[in-house]
């Protein structure tokens, strides 16, 4: 729930994601009331009744994977972010298969990816050194979409006609764009990995937000990255540590949320989180810094 009233205690230890123009603050476990006790044999008591349950070790629950999906897509948008700006060294490519290649099957990604393998093996040896991140996008149809977020290392216009990447595909169709520094590039990319367009009962598309995640089998691998795309830097300390590292004021805030709920033992928990702008990177010293990184 946002609500920019609200905010995380200055005293109030967090850890922080520093990514792009972007820090992120993230509270957890405030408070929350502890209603297991972990015994013995895979087992629990629930301290509200006294009952002795097992617990569910087998992580086959849909609901776990959706949960496991959410994190990947929060890592996903904080890399996104981190190495990708909108510049003219940048591309958006989007890959289809002409044939079935079914998204219900975990199993398939494996030869979606060894595809994409061998794309950017062709890609390379005609651009040199390019740099990645590639998501999968289940599809209502049965089939995998790949969108692939890439850039050249040397600061150098890539530029890319949208027949040659066809051709070096060679599954089926391709879209290739270029994103502005003006477009929100990792809000826009994971719109379309995670929201269904769906028909209503006029003539307009309903969005819905986040159902595309449940059409993600079971220990599908959502994303892959090349070597030198960059992580998020990640910290822990005082919220107002944080503040005062990073210069961040109340101007600097962008948004507060909060969110309860309860885990499948009992337990009640908070999560708070906070958005902050800082100052943008200077894209010429990552780029230098990867290039440093690629010549040791």
């Amino acid at each position: 729930m946002k609500d920019n009233s609200k905010s995380i205690n200055d005293e109030t230890e967090v850890k922080a994601y520093v990514y792009g123009d972007t820090i992120e603050l993230s509270a957890n476990n405030i408070p929350y009331t502890q209603y297991i006790l972990v015994i013995s044999g895979h087992r629990y008591v629930n301290l509200k009744t006294g009952e002795i349950c097992y617990m569910d070790t087998s992580g086959s629950r849909r609901t776990s994977n959706l949960s496991s999906i959410k994190r990947s897509m929060k890592n996903l948008r904080r890399i996104i972010t981190e190495n990708f700006s909108g510049g003219e060294n940048e591309l958006w490519v989007t890959l289809t298969y002409s044939h079935n290649v079914n998204a219900l099957h975990a199993g398939d990604s494996k030869i979606v990816y060894n595809d994409f393998k061998i794309y950017m093996q062709k890609v390379r040896k005609l651009f040199g050194n390019v740099q990645y991140v590639c998501i999968l996008e289940a599809q209502l149809s049965g089939r995998w979409h790949l969108h692939v977020l890439m850039k050249r290392i040397d600061g150098e216009r890539f530029y890319v006609h949208n027949s040659l990447m066809y051709k070096l595909w060679s599954h089926g169709f391709t879209k290739t764009r270029r994103l502005s520094s003006s477009n929100n590039i990792a809000a826009y990319v994971m719109a379309y990995v995670s929201n269904l367009m769906v028909d209503s009962n006029s003539s307009k598309k309903r969005i819905i937000k986040n159902a595309r995640l449940w059409m993600y089998p079971k220990g599908t691998r959502i994303y892959r990255r090349s070597k030198y795309i960059k992580d998020p830097t990640v910290e822990k300390t005082t919220k107002k540590e944080i503040k005062k590292r990073y210069n961040l004021t109340d101007k600097c805030k962008r948004g507060f949320y909060e969110r309860k709920f309860s885990t499948k033992y009992e337990r009640e928990i908070i999560t708070q989180t906070e958005f902050f702008d800082r100052k943008s990177k200077n894209a010429d010293d990552v780029n230098n810094k990867v290039k440093d990184d690629l010549a040791k």
